[in-house]
């Protein structure tokens, strides 16, 4: 088997010591750096076998650095050990889910190393054992005399070996302070978060007791009142054209009657009204006009405006308009709202928790619709069914898409304020993702237009 050659990334440089004797012992060529950055820059001029990865080092971390190699086609498949003092359990899902083939402490032993770097094929287990093998005790006295010959030709100067070993004990500890205290600064921050958003709540909870120890019943009832007038409203506007015609004939009855009045009152003949002049088909176009005017449709922040969800709406918008014999244009007005959103496990897009203040969103957008262009608001199929409905009308009705600018807000979003929750922002932002529908009766229509 070839000589494997091995990178090792490491800020400690006693860790990259350790290492390197060991893999040393395996027959490994070893090159070592301190940094991710460098460990990028060497990966530009050379192909190692295998990487050891540092996970906490200064700039670029060692998860920071496995997605740029794994995300660079020429170094993607090189295996990646991540080589760390913290403990398994908590990186090694993680670390998987990034690329690498897996982990070793940096306590691990020489017998260890050796049975990880065999199952990725990078040693033959037969070579000979060296010194890696440490399991045969040592018995005999031509053994013990052999292994002291040995330490006093390698260590002849005492003193630097007690240097070097000094020196290497103080590196590990720097190494452990430092493990140690990133791990209380981020216990710290997360019991420091935790605190905060209580307080936070508490507040909050305090204000509004506060609030409704001092509060005025009658605005609450003239509120009611107003809500429910206008729900009655609302329903009186969405209701059907039967409804519909009954208030037109009975707005036409009362003009007559007041003409006639006026006109006995003048010993003027009586002229008829407006309406009264005009034919069913006209009176049908109108209706058509008041009622298309106040239609509206809400769709979901992840759909495009005009898809083939909203299909059977549009024909039936078509057809309506074709039965009152309406002539002109029909001009879809998509609106497109402003969600507060943040990422999932996976990195895509999801509307954020109800309770996260608006000022800690991630993306403040619609990324399903990034433009006002209206062919971004569009399905394909969508486009392809409209266009179809425009030529099989012979011209007497055309529908057209168009964009409403974002700026132009249906629903008013509220304040961009620490105090702002996303559940507030969002509901502003579904008001304002709907689809209006603007008229635009031919020229040959003019009561149309002046409707």
């Amino acid at each position: 088997m070839a000589i494997k050659q091995a990178l090792i990334v490491d800020d400690s440089k006693s860790a990259r010591l350790v290492l390197k004797r060991m893999l040393k012992e395996l027959a490994l060529n070893v090159d070592t750096v301190e940094s991710a950055i460098d460990a990028l820059d060497y990966l530009e001029n050379h192909q190692p076998d295998v990487i050891f990865m540092d996970h906490m080092m200064p700039g670029m971390d060692g998860f920071e650095a496995i997605k740029h190699i794994k995300t660079n086609p020429d170094t993607a498949v090189i295996p990646i050990m991540m080589y760390t003092s913290r403990g398994l359990d908590v990186y090694l899902s993680q670390a998987r889910a990034l690329g690498a083939v897996g982990i070793i402490p940096k306590t691990i032993s020489p017998v260890g190393l050796k049975e990880s770097l065999f199952k990725l094929g990078l040693i033959d287990d037969r070579r000979v054992e060296s010194t890696l093998i440490v399991d045969e005790p040592v018995t005999s006295k031509a053994d013990k005399q052999k292994i002291k010959e040995h330490i006093v030709t390698q260590y002849s100067d005492h003193d630097t070996f007690i240097d070097e070993l000094q020196r290497l004990m103080d590196d590990q500890t720097v190494e452990l302070h430092k493990s140690m205290w990133l791990g209380v600064e981020s216990v710290s921050h997360e019991i420091f978060n935790r605190l905060n958003s209580e307080r936070e709540n508490q507040l909050a909870d305090a204000q509004l007791a506060s609030q409704a120890k001092n509060i005025n019943y009658w605005p609450l009832y003239i509120l009611s009142a107003l809500l429910l007038l206008s729900i009655i409203f609302n329903f009186r506007l969405l209701s059907d054209n039967t409804h519909l015609e009954k208030i037109l004939i009975a707005t036409n009855i009362k003009q007559t009657f007041i003409a006639e009045e006026r006109s006995a009152e003048e010993n003027l003949p009586v002229r008829p009204g407006p309406l009264e002049k005009l034919p069913d088909s006209k009176k049908a176009s109108m209706e058509f006009v008041t009622w298309a005017n106040s239609m509206f449709l809400e769709y979901p922040f992840d759909e495009l405006a005009l898809n083939d969800k909203r299909l059977p709406y549009i024909e039936a918008l078509v057809n309506k308009a074709l039965e009152a014999e309406y002539s002109g244009n029909i001009i879809l007005q998509t609106h497109v709202g402003r969600f507060c959103m943040s990422r999932d496990a996976t990195g895509d897009y999801k509307l954020a928790d109800d309770n996260l203040p608006i000022t800690q969103c991630e993306y403040i957008g619609n990324n399903f619709q990034p433009n006002d262009a209206p062919s971004a608001h569009q399905s394909l199929s969508f486009a392809n069914h409209l266009s179809e409905i425009n030529s099989l009308n012979e011209k007497s009705v055309s529908v057209e898409v168009a964009n409403v600018p974002r700026t132009l807000e249906i629903s008013k979003y509220p304040e961009i304020i620490p105090q702002t929750r996303a559940e507030q922002w969002n509901f502003a932002a579904k008001r304002n993702n709907r689809i209006t529908v603007k008229l635009e009766p031919a020229p040959t229509e003019p009561l149309l237009n002046a409707q």
